[in-house]
């Protein structure tokens, strides 16, 4: 694979520490003003995956997008969007489950849109079984009596052209979604008030409420842990808002388990709707992996690019572009609250070098990115004297 050679000086070389910011900057040494003290830790990782769950059907349909909705030409339009945002966001790959190989149709226009990306083998896909036809007989069992079953299809070998498969190591999704479900009806579970309202409607004949719900894993047979198959072996139709408390419940442990298994974080809270089902407000260690395209976008309009970067540039200068330790210094600061404070006042100081106002170039892009990441690190270095010596 031909990479994009970048020209590395030794004044340069200061800005790989600040592309790992996460690992060498102590967070309570960062304060918008010397008395006070930010204790939140940073922990944006460049280094891991970003999965791409803003295609998935069933995460859309918590956001307003019915599964068997058509996906238009905005709703394109938008993926591209946080593709963008995606290979940014990362060193590393953009990850998506092999489900969508078969689960979302627009997925052949999608890769064609983006097949720079996959020709550079920066795009994997990844299950638990390496084998197509052997993953196709899986899946197919779990979807079976589906009005709707995607995987009646032949393998989509085309679409894998290019793709660099990238293994699971939990057995599957379903599995690891099914303890959690046990434990969301606890009394003080993720669907512990979904309990107490359904139970209010719950037959005699079928028993105790709690014992039947508990049981979902076990009378699914296999099926795939979705809502639609849930609700099936409920005997009372759920109501809206119990609804959607499942559906979103059984996303957000569907992206637990790929952001574990994949050590990968995922691109969020976009304009046109958030797609990371509450795990930023999960208290666990999978919060600081849910980046936020709003703080990613607002950078990139500080610092003039955001045109050239969503519509002006192509695939492999935005790959040249992330790989610059000023550019992962730039996007590390984005995503947390006192840097970006700190990129702010870099970008209003570095003005005066910039004899432009918006980038319109790949090289104008470069120097603007330069020149900020320059006033940042002189920032930073300000508010923590002890860093220079470090």
């Amino acid at each position: 694979m031909t990479m994009h050679q970048q020209d590395i000086n030794p004044r340069r070389d200061g800005y790989v520490a600040g592309r790992d910011l996460h690992l060498h900057l102590p967070a309570q040494q960062l304060s918008l003003y010397p008395e006070e003290r930010f204790t939140t830790p940073l922990t944006y990782d460049r280094a891991r995956p970003i999965f791409l769950q803003y295609l998935n059907p069933e995460i859309r349909s918590c956001y307003g997008r019915p599964p068997t909705a058509r996906f238009t030409e905005t709703d394109l339009s938008q993926a591209l969007h946080a593709t963008r945002l995606a290979v940014l966001a990362t060193d590393e790959e953009l990850v998506l489950p092999a489900s969508y190989l078969f689960e979302v149709p627009v997925l052949s226009v999608f890769l064609t849109r983006i097949r720079p990306l996959v020709v550079r083998g920066v795009v994997h896909y990844s299950s638990h079984i390496a084998d197509l036809d052997s993953y196709v007989e899986h899946k197919a069992v779990e979807y079976r009596g589906d009005a709707r079953n995607p995987y009646d299809l032949t393998p989509h070998r085309r679409l894998i052209d290019g793709l660099v498969w990238r293994p699971r190591y939990a057995q599957n999704t379903a599995s690891d979604i099914a303890q959690s479900w046990r434990d969301a009806l606890d009394s003080h579970g993720q669907l512990a008030s979904t309990l107490v309202s359904v139970s209010r409607r719950w037959p005699d004949r079928a028993g105790d409420v709690e014992t039947h719900l508990r049981e979902v894993p076990e009378r699914l047979e296999g099926q795939a842990f979705v809502g639609r198959f849930v609700r099936a072996t409920v005997p009372v139709p759920l109501e809206a808002e119990e609804r959607s408390r499942v559906d979103m419940f059984l996303s957000r442990q569907y992206l637990a388990s790929y952001l574990r298994d994949l050590d990968a974080a995922i691109v969020a809270d976009f304009d046109f709707g958030d797609f990371s089902c509450g795990i930023r407000q999960l208290r666990s260690s999978l919060a600081d992996r849910v980046l936020s395209a709003r703080a990613f976008d607002l950078g990139l309009s500080w610092l003039g690019i955001h045109d050239l970067v969503h519509h002006g540039t192509r695939w492999r200068d935005l790959l040249s572009l992330r790989a610059t330790p000023e550019f992962g210094a730039i996007a590390t600061a984005t995503q947390h609250p006192v840097l970006r404070a700190r990129l702010r006042e870099a970008v209003i100081r570095g003005r005066k070098q910039i004899r432009f106002q918006n980038a319109t170039t790949i090289p104008q892009a470069h120097t603007v990115v330069s020149v900020v990441a320059n006033r940042l690190d002189v920032a930073l270095n300000q508010t923590d004297p002890d860093r220079r010596t470090r």
